[in-house]
């Protein structure tokens, strides 16, 4: 009998582990599929700025958190604005020409 519990909370565990293997790929190919536009949105603030990439993603990240907006949703904003400048429309949108609008 005590073979038979210890299996079974071995497949349990195995299960388990699966799941959080799969959880964790999808989040990685997430956090992959958005790098490019933060890349790009940093890269527009270094020109901006002239700031070097750390500095970049610092403000970008502060400005994403101080609003409570997702990184990538105003990383995507920002990218936008510079390709199509156009009136705000979102609150990612107001905080990138607040923070990063040419001058």
């Amino acid at each position: 009998m005590q073979h038979a519990t210890r299996a079974a909370q071995g497949q349990d565990q195995d299960r388990d582990e699966l799941e959080a293997l799969r959880t964790e790929v999808a989040q990685l190919r997430t956090a992959l599929s958005r790098r490019p536009v933060i890349d790009m949105a940093k890269g527009a603030i270094m020109a901006i700025v002239h700031c070097d990439e750390d500095t970049a993603f610092r403000q970008l990240a502060a400005v994403s958190q101080e609003h409570n907006v997702k990184l990538h949703d105003l990383a995507s904003a920002l990218v936008g604005d510079l390709a199509r400048p156009a009136p705000p429309v979102s609150e990612a949108d107001r905080l990138v020409q607040e923070h990063w609008t040419r001058r």
